[in-house]
């Protein structure tokens, strides 16, 4: 049996067919006060298991699957097709990484960017002297 090079430079090897789901956007809310910055994150059919977020320097990072519908019964026509959720953003300097926080429920994400302590505005008492 001769060593050929065969399906993209692999040998002797079928290649697999993989096929890729679509990846979209989720729509974002964001709003901004003098605590935090919230983001509202539209993520239908996500578990709270298929939800990956990162922040790593300064790119967080959203990664979402959407599970695959099961119902047990014989498909007569379908609208739905699976698609995982990509979205990435720039993060403000200034957010207090330790307390961000994520709470996703019925398919909507509110997360939490806390502002740090040192750039929350605050007002400085005079005294009279």
């Amino acid at each position: 049996m001769a060593n050929t090079l065969e399906n993209g430079g692999r040998v002797g090897r079928q290649a697999e067919n993989v096929a890729e789901r679509p990846a979209a956007p989720p729509n974002v809310d964001v709003y901004e006060n003098e605590q935090e910055i919230l983001l509202i994150v539209d993520l239908p059919g996500v578990a709270q298991a298929d939800l990956r977020i990162d922040l790593e320097k300064d790119r967080l990072t959203l990664e979402a699957r959407r599970s695959d519908r099961e119902t047990g019964a014989s498909e007569l026509a379908s609208e739905y097709r699976p698609v995982d959720f990509r979205r990435s953003f720039l993060a403000p300097t200034g957010i207090d990484r330790d307390k961000i926080d994520a709470q996703l429920r019925a398919g909507v994400l509110h997360l939490r960017l806390p502002r740090a302590d040192a750039l929350k505005p605050r007002s400085i008492p005079v005294h009279a002297g």
